[in-house]
């Protein structure tokens, strides 16, 4: 086969007094496993929560909504949402604790 191979040591960038190789750009298997893990402990979070409070916390940290964007989708007050996201917050904190 006549297809060149590349070293994965391969100087791909340089600059300001930094060299970046191929190697460099390869995420590492503990970034993935990291990422796992922060997903289920997530899950598990999340899932302690009735759907209603699920349902804002996607809506403000996944989906990046304002509290009055909220505020319009769920039918209450901004003031209703700051406080719900308050206790929710709250609750989360106090179950990863123990």
């Amino acid at each position: 086969s006549a297809v060149n191979v590349e070293s994965i040591y391969r100087t791909v960038y340089q600059g300001e007094g930094t060299d970046i190789s191929l190697i460099d750009k390869i995420p590492e298997k503990k970034d993935e496993q990291e990422n796992l893990l922060n997903r289920i402990f997530l899950e598990e979070l999340l899932g302690k929560l009735e759907a209603e409070e699920r349902r804002l916390i996607d809506m403000r940290y996944f989906r990046d909504m304002t509290q009055t964007q909220v505020s319009e989708v769920l039918g209450i007050s901004q003031v209703q949402v700051s406080r719900m996201e308050k206790r929710i917050l709250e609750k989360l904190r106090n179950s990863h604790k123990g």
